[in-house]
């Protein structure tokens, strides 16, 4: 029996540690490496056991006996697969990790499924909730509740009330909406310092009617969105480090899993942009945004995002009863498709940094199938041609080839293709035929070439881009405000989202309806206008209007009131949003000068002006429209 010294089971953690702290080493090596990449240790001495019977392994090994064929041409081999995957155990962080068997045997040959195993039979019907939505307003709480806007209230006046108990700052559910409303106003119209956006000559008005700059920052300073005294110390087993947002998080993905999903999803990692020091930022060099907060998004093809977790370390992440344990990445995979049903033919896609044999292999069992790419050493005796083989010149760009293997019952296909690099995909439901063609530049010939392309590539790059286009999305108008707290960086990042959701939601549902739908800064913008001018019968926190001061109003000030409309409501006679319009507060006529009603089919001319909504309507004996621009949907 061989032992192996301590620095060699220090090198032997060195390198499998090195593949999993982020993706900067995922480059395709082109070789198997000596240990496999997806064999987890808990420790150095069970490596060292694991190390040891590998060399009694070999040393038992009888010389004289061939080893079996890696590849064959023809599909003829009929022996039983050993078993490849250890018995899972109850759900528990000490559960046995699946290691993967390098005795694969792999077939030069193409994987066919029928496409009648692939026609898609899940319900992505919409709830009649859903479908009742209209207003950007609607579709942003929808996500956003009422239950999650009272959380946030309860929390910051408890903990305004524990930082200064004899005069704490308490804030109402108003208050929330409207300083939700002018953080997306600041995504939209871009200031270079917030204080600015209230100065006298260059202010926005929209930002100034809504709410004072001190109140402005004194809600920033005492938002809270979890109790403090709850959050367990480090060393206790349920310590959460996300402890301060989890109710954001855990409601929002609540709600976002209520959207049924459609067939194809993509998984994959998405950036918080924020350099403040603390220790879960990540540097991911790949990314437009290097540094920040990572994510783990599963997103449609459509940008949608319908699960989410904030990447904090691997602590206390609980592996549910029937659920392999597949290692950090692997297991991140696993809880994003907890929310995709069963055996309804959904295709799931990520690239290399999750594919895995047992990762696709598990998928497969639930009735999903998956598709990504995947590095060469995690392919244990796969026989195609690695990168220094691959990149010759004497093989034209285009060149493919594919292999398939059973695995754990499950057959899987490889499919490695020469273009400017080469790409190696792994999939459970299509191969390389058919091939068809793709245009490339071609520097010789200074021209573009038709060159060879197989259907795995097509499929890949057709449904992969999901979670960059919603990155895409909310970087054309994300909340740009800086803060020493990476409490509200996360906040931003989960309101971009949210509106971002919203708004893809709204233009499916109005294109099934057969509305216009908004621009993307059309609809943060009527977003942020009902958030900051919409308000309540009631108060739930008790706490008094932030807006309006208590007692009855003075002359003075509703004599200001009429002033402003007259002076900026009238020329422009822009129309508020539905949520505003039919709100039933502090909606007054008042008298201005003569202007065209704003009620639709209305032709009349009237000097009554709605204070509030800014609008000539009609308001005598033989027309009220005034009354009916209020009630009428």
């Amino acid at each position: 029996m061989n032992h192996l010294s301590d620095n060699q089971i220090e090198t032997y953690l060195s390198r499998l540690e090195a593949g999993y702290v982020s993706e900067d080493n995922l480059e395709d090596s082109g070789s198997e490496p000596e240990d496999d990449p997806e064999t987890f240790y808990e420790s150095s001495e069970a490596i060292a056991r694991d190390l040891q019977g590998f060399v009694e392994d070999e040393e038992e090994q009888d010389d004289d006996e061939p080893d079996p064929p890696l590849i064959e041409e023809e599909a003829d081999h009929t022996e039983d697969d050993p078993p490849l995957v250890n018995e899972l155990v109850s759900a528990s962080t000490s559960s046995t990790r699946i290691r993967v068997n390098r005795n694969l045997i792999w077939r030069k040959r193409n994987l066919e499924i029928p496409s009648s195993n692939l026609e898609f039979t899940g319900n992505t019907e919409f709830s009649p909730e859903v479908m009742s939505l209209d207003s950007p307003y609607q579709y942003f709480t929808y996500f956003f509740s009422d239950f999650i806007q009272n959380k946030i209230v309860e929390e910051s006046n408890m903990y305004s009330t524990q930082k200064q108990v004899s005069n704490p700052f308490l804030i109402g559910k108003i208050d929330i909406r409207k300083f939700i409303g002018i953080l997306t106003y600041m995504s939209v119209i871009h200031y270079p310092s917030i204080r600015l956006y209230w100065s006298d000559k260059y202010g926005y008005a929209s930002i100034k009617n809504a709410m004072t700059c001190k109140r402005f920052e004194k809600i920033k300073s005492i938002i809270h969105f979890n109790d403090n005294n709850k959050h367990l110390p480090q060393n206790h087993p349920q310590h959460d480090k996300l402890h301060k947002v989890r109710p954001i998080i855990s409601h929002l993905n609540e709600k976002f899993a209520t959207i049924p999903p459609p067939q194809r999803l993509a998984v994959d990692e998405q950036v918080c942009a924020s350099k403040i020091h603390h220790y879960m930022k990540q540097y991911l060099p790949n990314k437009p945004h290097k540094w920040g907060f990572k994510l783990y998004v599963i997103c449609s093809i459509y940008g949608f995002a319908h699960q989410f977790e904030v990447y904090c370390g691997e602590e206390n992440k609980t592996i549910l009863p029937g659920e392999p344990d597949l290692g950090v990445i692997g297991n991140t995979v696993v809880r994003l498709a907890r929310i995709v049903p069963r055996r309804v033919n959904h295709i799931i896609y990520f690239d290399n940094y999750y594919t895995s044999l047992p990762l696709v292999s598990y998928l497969y069992k639930q009735g999903i199938y998956s598709l990504g790419t995947v590095q060469l050493n995690r392919l244990p005796k796969v026989k195609l041609p690695d990168k220094k083989k691959i990149m010759k010149k004497d093989i034209p760009r285009g060149f493919h080839e594919e292999n398939t293997t059973t695995y754990d019952n499950v057959e899987v296909s490889a499919t490695i293709w020469k273009d400017n690099k080469p790409v190696t995909l792994l999939s459970t439901y299509v191969g390389a035929l058919p091939v068809t063609t793709v245009q490339r530049y071609d520097k010789k010939q200074k021209k573009r070439v038709d060159i060879d392309c197989p259907k795995v590539i097509r499929e890949y790059n057709a449904n992969m881009g999901g979670v960059d286009l919603m990155d895409s999305f909310i970087g054309r108008y994300r909340i740009r405000i800086k803060s020493r707290k990476w409490t509200m960086r996360l906040f931003y990042h989960m309101l971009d989202m949210t509106i971002i959701n919203a708004w893809i939601l709204s233009r499916n549902i109005n294109a099934l309806k057969g509305h216009k739908s908004l621009r993307l800064a059309e609809f943060r913008l009527a977003l942020a206008d009902t958030l900051c001018e919409l308000d309540d019968t009631g108060n739930s926190s008790g706490a008094s209007s932030p807006t309006t001061k208590r007692g009855r109003p003075s002359n003075a000030s509703i004599e200001k009131a009429i002033l402003e409309v007259k002076r900026k409501r009238v020329p422009g006679q822009t129309a508020p949003g539905k949520d505003v319009r039919l709100d039933k507060v502090a909606h007054w006529p008042v008298w201005s000068d003569r202007g065209r009603c704003k009620y639709p089919f209305c032709k009349g001319y009237t000097q009554t002006i709605c204070i509030k909504c800014g609008v000539f309507l009609c308001f005598n004996k033989k027309n009220n429209c005034f009354h009916k621009y209020h009630i009428t949907n």
